[in-house]
């Protein structure tokens, strides 16, 4: 293999001469006659642990030149995973998407003389070779002669790379992709769809107004006790003064129509004394990518699931503490989430999980590893139907999920180990840098129903078996946070948040996504100037006040209720907006607005009319059905102005036949089921 040389470097300043005298002295030449470039895309590229954007690699490969021929360019935009230590190594990979014999790679070197890794073979069967990546500011050459599909370079430190340029006998043979299989839809309605995140101590009553699903934050502290390690749910063992009854409230929130999933976070001090409540729950030493590893984590969901879902276990299965009543399969659940945030990078490296980190752990989650752990661990060996949930992402990440992947192909021959994958993301004018900058924009400004639709059309491609869920959004409404929702012309600060949290619900629709939940029900702190301290729908716990995004929230569910998203109506006008909702029975709706942040009206909006008869629903702050009014249609449309606070128009076409209430039987059987436990003797015990 051929590595730098500098004495050949001074010896010509013309590189295709230095690159033939230095290979004929090292014993292999660089310049390979009949050799070709090998086209690369950042599609190819896997970022094993989702640290920068690894796409720059390949990104500029027209614009760099012919680096094999000594022509080379220097790149603008390098890879750079960041000078934190403890993130390193950092390992990417290129998938050519058949195997090929590679002759040489170029290197541009941004950064100066580092070590760093060569691997060819296979993921997770690699062939490493160790080479000094020298020069500043140049291509710098090396020989593979190898037949591989993949290509890996591992970075040790801190190490920045413009560009990775590689050739080749010839051109992979790559088979032509298939096109995705068309997978039935599973967004849910409007009223399904709109959700928050919420704790088991807001009010059931104020929290299903607006909302259809709850993500529920649930330490796993509070469901473990010592010494024994026995779990406690009726009531709780560690939290809530002995007076959160678990059982009670997800009937209760079912009986109401709302879907809930529990987002179980952090670790277990009964378990792993000593740790960071943020710590990857694995003992000290263990392989963290090993999904046996967290066998004590799939354990305590295997409980859960034979708790809260749809099938009983043996009652020798379930590790209940004392006084606890003996139950399973209650039919409460059907979704369990099993982290929150776990690819965040401000816990370290015993904090955040990377993307083979938590594949293994939601591997051992989901069905023991596919049953190699043996009983009792995982959600689905106690509840085949059961739904589990990645722990929600603090970014739209793409790599970290395609990295997620590529672990479950060679572990789990492709069965992806969830059935939801599960996202955050705030829209403002931040960096990937400082996140948090000046303030909120719009869910328009931010694109994020282009970004969001990337992820589902990669699910769709690869992963069709699995929802999206985008479970944290929104804005606060102190202007003092880096993330609030600015006051625009006549509207405050409060109702731009009202505002902008309807349209991010919409621009969720349109992109595909099936659940979308707000952050959160409640203010940490009404009065509080810091970031996520006052973006509630309703004031801080014990005040419940409701702001204007609980009414807006609550008329948009109510009155687009058994509703789905159905395209875009066009306007002719790239500032106006108008969505179309169908639902049961004929009936359908529109919603039209301005995209803007400038306080922007439109006249003469002109939206079809499919129906006989049109209602205007216009949001208050006040009401939490909107205010009505009816319409008057001419020549198959109505005639509005259109404001950057959306209208909603209904379209009542063919009735729904009397008693119809548009929801599914199933949900139906299950909010009646739900409603029969509630008001059972001895279902509170």
């Amino acid at each position: 293999m051929l590595e730098c040389c500098g004495a050949a470097r001074q010896m010509c300043s013309a590189w295709l001469v230095w690159a033939m005298i230095a290979g004929a002295l090292l014993g292999g030449p660089t310049v390979v006659l009949g050799d070709t470039r090998i086209t690369l895309r950042p599609e190819m590229i896997v970022n094993e642990t989702a640290i920068g954007d690894a796409s720059k690699l390949v990104d500029e490969q027209d614009a760099v030149g012919e680096p094999g021929e000594g022509k080379g360019k220097r790149p603008e935009r390098p890879f750079f995973p960041g000078w934190t230590s403890w993130q390193y190594p950092v390992s990417v990979f290129v998938d050519l998407g058949a195997e090929c014999e590679l002759t040489r790679a170029l290197i541009y070197n941004d950064t100066g003389e580092h070590k760093i890794v060569l691997s060819t073979g296979r993921p997770f069967d690699w062939k490493p070779r160790e080479v000094t990546l020298g020069g500043y500011r140049e291509w710098r050459p090396f020989d593979l002669n190898v037949k591989t599909r993949y290509l890996r370079i591992t970075l040790a430190q801190p190490t920045s790379i413009s560009e990775l340029v590689l050739y080749g006998k010839a051109q992979p043979t790559v088979p032509p992709a298939k096109p995705p299989a068309r997978r039935p839809s599973t967004q849910q309605p409007m009223d399904q769809f709109i959700g928050t995140n919420a704790f088991i101590d807001d009010p059931v009553d104020k929290l299903a107004v607006p909302v259809g699903f709850v993500r529920e934050y649930h330490n796993w502290s509070w469901d473990t006790e010592a010494p024994d390690h026995q779990v406690r749910f009726q009531p709780s063992g560690a939290a809530g003064g002995n007076s959160w009854f678990f059982d009670d409230y997800y009937a209760k929130l079912l009986a109401s129509g709302v879907t809930v999933c529990p987002a179980i976070q952090g670790s277990s001090p009964v378990y792993f004394p000593g740790h960071d409540n943020d710590a990857k729950p694995i003992a000290a030493g263990a392989d963290s990518e090993s999904p046996a590893s967290y066998s004590i984590h799939a354990a305590h969901l295997y409980q859960y699931a034979a708790r809260y879902g749809s099938a009983s276990v043996p009652d020798s299965a379930l590790k209940l503490g004392s006084g606890q009543p003996r139950r399973s399969g209650l039919k409460l659940l059907k979704y369990l989430e099993d982290w929150n945030e776990p690819d965040k990078t401000w816990k370290g490296r015993e904090g955040r999980f990377s993307p083979y980190d938590l594949a293994a752990m939601c591997s051992a989650d989901y069905d023991g590893d596919q049953g190699r752990m043996g009983a009792g661990f995982g959600v689905q060996a106690a509840d085949p139907q059961m739904r589990l949930s990645i722990g929600g992402l603090a970014g739209i990440g793409l790599p970290y999920l395609k990295a997620m992947k590529v672990w479950a192909d060679w572990h789990r021959k492709g069965d992806f180990p969830a059935d939801v994958i599960n996202l955050h993301h705030y829209s403002s004018d931040g960096t990937a840098e400082q996140p948090f900058k000046t303030q909120g924009i719009s869910p328009e400004a931010d694109h994020l129903r282009e970004k969001m639709a990337e992820i589902v059309a990669w699910r769709n491609a690869n992963v069709p078996k699995c929802e999206i869920w985008l479970t944290e959004f929104g804005y606060d409404t102190n202007p003092k946070s880096p993330f609030h929702s600015p006051a625009i012309g006549p509207f405050t600060a409060e109702e731009v948040q009202a505002i902008w949290l309807v349209r991010s619900y919409l621009a969720l629709a349109a992109a595909g996504v099936d659940r979308a939940a707000m952050f959160m029900f409640r203010d940490v702190k009404s009065d509080g100037s810091g970031v996520f301290e006052t973006s509630g729908m309703v004031t801080e716990k014990g005040q419940w006040k409701a702001k204007p995004s609980y009414y807006y929230i609550a008329a948009l569910k109510k009155r687009l209720s058994g509703m789905r998203y159905a395209g875009d109506i066009p306007t002719g006008n790239k500032d106006v907006l108008i969505y179309r909702f169908i639902g049961p029975g004929g009936n359908s709706a529109a919603v039209a607005w301005c995209s803007t942040s400038d306080g922007r009206k439109v006249a003469g909006v002109k939206v079809p009319v499919p129906g006989s008869s049109v209602t205007r629903v216009d949001f208050t702050n006040t009401s939490t059905d909107g205010v009505a009014s009816p319409v008057r249609a001419t020549s198959g449309a109505v005639t509005i102005e259109a404001s950057e606070k959306p209208t909603i128009l209904l379209f009542e076409g063919v009735r729904r036949k009397p008693g119809s209430t548009g929801v599914g039987a199933t949900s139906a059987a299950r909010i009646a089921e739900a409603r029969r436990r509630a008001v059972s003797p001895g279902w509170r015990m």
